[in-house]
């Protein structure tokens, strides 16, 4: 038997950004000028609670875990229906 996911639902990067900006977080990307060459740093931004979380790290077809998801739903101050997420 092969190696499971364990402890809720496991969504990619890219499947958050959608969730998160359908439900009111802008995904943006840091201006060229503050940045290195060919650097790219995106973020989801909240309006809502006037933080944001980086992305610059994660692809959009990385798997994250749901200890992460839920950081992200504290950080963003919007919590993802758990319908969506099953």
């Amino acid at each position: 038997m092969g190696a499971q996911r364990v402890g809720g639902p496991w969504l990619s990067v890219g499947k958050l950004i959608e969730l998160f900006t359908a439900m009111g977080c802008v995904l943006n990307e840091l201006p060229e000028h503050l940045l290195e060459p060919g650097a790219r740093v995106r973020y989801l931004y909240s309006p809502t609670a006037d933080d944001f979380v980086s992305l610059s790290d994660l692809a959009d077809d990385e798997i994250l875990p749901p200890s992460e998801i839920e950081n992200w739903e504290r950080r963003l101050g919007i919590s993802i229906p758990k319908r969506l997420q099953e």
